[in-house]
């Protein structure tokens, strides 16, 4: 006879190996988004642009699948999972970064047609963040991961996350800055900052997931 309790655990170990793969999809869209980040550095071409962006597009769908259908298991479940609307939360802010990562690509495309083009310095800061903002989603991942195995591991993936979004905001603020100071006329700052805040963003969804990952491991461990 399988108990209530041995159902749970099931349903709870399905439900999260629909998550990892989930923020695998999302941190998949990012590192097109990160390509797409590198290619406008190097020539911002708008039509190289434009296929990056369709890209992201497909990818963004893919995730959204994988979204339903964990929307439609936690359904199917009920009431024998609890914390539900942890799962619910965790689910929602996964998607959140994969909905940025689209408006970050909308914008380098459209910062593109503008034939912007940002100095040495700004290039080298924006792909530094971009790269710190990839290390926290990895990091992510990979407590997302540890939340199956032991309560040690997951600590200290925890703290390894909330540590590389400090580093993120540390570059977001020197290179906000930058932005504001630098010879780019209004409206292609305005989309630059724009854009950099969404990248920071990302590091703060991140840093939120992890809370309430937090939550969700008090009936884990």
């Amino acid at each position: 006879m399988t108990l209530p309790r041995d159902r749970e655990e099931e349903f709870r170990i399905r439900i999260f190996t629909l998550i990892q793969d989930q923020i695998r999809k999302v941190i998949d869209m990012y590192k097109i988004a990160l390509s797409m980040l590198e290619s406008f550095v190097q020539d911002p071409n708008p039509t190289k642009l434009e296929d990056f962006y369709q890209k992201i597009l497909k990818a963004d769908e893919s995730a959204k699948d994988t979204t339903r259908m964990i929307e439609m298991e936690m359904s199917n479940v009920g009431a024998l999972l609890t914390n539900k609307e942890d799962f619910i939360r965790l689910v929602t802010e996964i998607d959140e970064i994969a909905d940025t990562v689209e408006g970050i690509a909308y914008r380098m495309v459209n910062l593109a047609k503008m034939k912007t083009k940002l100095s040495r310095e700004l290039n080298s800061k924006l792909l530094e963040l971009g790269d710190m903002v990839l290390s926290t989603l990895n990091r992510l991942r990979e407590t997302l991961l540890a939340i199956t195995l032991n309560a040690t591991t997951f600590q200290q993936k925890m703290r390894e996350t909330e540590e590389h979004e400090k580093k993120v905001d540390d570059i977001y603020r020197t290179l906000d800055l930058s932005i504001l100071t630098s010879e780019l006329k209004i409206a292609p700052l305005l989309l630059t900052r724009e854009i950099v805040w969404m990248l920071e963003e990302i590091a703060d969804t991140a840093e939120r997931i992890v809370d309430t990952l937090r939550a969700l491991s008090l009936t884990i461990f």
